[in-house]
């Protein structure tokens, strides 16, 4: 069995994979060394891979490390993808990895691939498994605080959907232009890449994925664990 540990920069992710199928998982901040312990007692777990937004080793690492080898995802590893970005060492391993997952929940599938979180970022890999890299524009909330703090005049607003896209005040103003003009971003960058590449599957993840399943009108896929689905087929690929 695999364990694969996504860890961000407050939650930690993790799934137990058994031959590809994800057969646990869990969200939380940190585990002691009794309920790692623990973990490793009820499953099987033979390797292990992170992949981390941190620069230092976590102390869930660390206790990882003492029941079993963990291979963290650089961008030296060995991986089941042709990367053609430019400059992979700078190259966010969650980015990689959700194009990785993407091959594996998708096969022989063009895969656009869009995090709306914190920032929202854009990945695309072929159907031959081709990472052509992306792009990463400012999350919802990043928008929000961006014109709170950078006026001296604007409200810090909460963004939120509104029918009416003519704002009729100040706050819905900033609303629309916040989300609609975040969802008129992703709908014209999903139009451009159709336009180069064909027949595309847009899959969403990311903490707001949920607020924006429903708005766009473009046919979407909402997958939660593509970190953690690139993670597994990494480590069966790398070890």
């Amino acid at each position: 069995m695999n364990l694969c540990i996504d860890i961000g920069n407050t939650r930690i992710k993790i799934g137990i994979f058994d031959s590809g199928r994800m057969i646990h998982n869990d969200v939380f901040f940190t585990m002691n060394e009794l309920e790692v312990n623990n973990l490793f007692e009820k499953y099987k777990i033979t390797k292990a891979i992170s992949s981390s937004t941190r620069k230092s080793v976590s102390a869930f690492e660390k206790r990882v490390k003492a029941n079993v080898s963990l291979l963290r995802l650089n961008y030296k590893t060995p991986v089941p993808v042709k990367n053609l970005y430019q400059t992979p060492k700078t190259l966010g391993k969650d980015r990689l990895a959700v194009a990785i997952g993407c091959t594996k929940v998708y096969p022989n599938k063009n895969c656009l691939i869009i995090d709306a979180g914190t920032c929202i970022t854009y990945d695309i890999i072929t159907a031959d498994k081709k990472y052509l890299g992306g792009n990463i524009s400012p999350g919802l909330r990043m928008r929000a605080e961006a014109m709170d703090t950078m006026t001296s005049t604007l409200p810090l607003v909460e963004p939120v959907y509104n029918i009416d896209y003519i704002g009729k005040s100040t706050v819905t103003a900033m609303q629309n232009g916040i989300v609609y003009g975040t969802l008129l971003e992703i709908e014209s960058l999903i139009a451009m890449i159709k336009h180069d590449i064909g027949d595309i599957n847009v899959i969403i993840t990311g903490g707001d994925a949920p607020f924006f399943a429903d708005l766009l009108k473009t046919k979407i896929f909402v997958h939660s664990f593509l970190v953690l689905e690139g993670l597994d087929a990494t480590i069966n690929y790398a070890v």
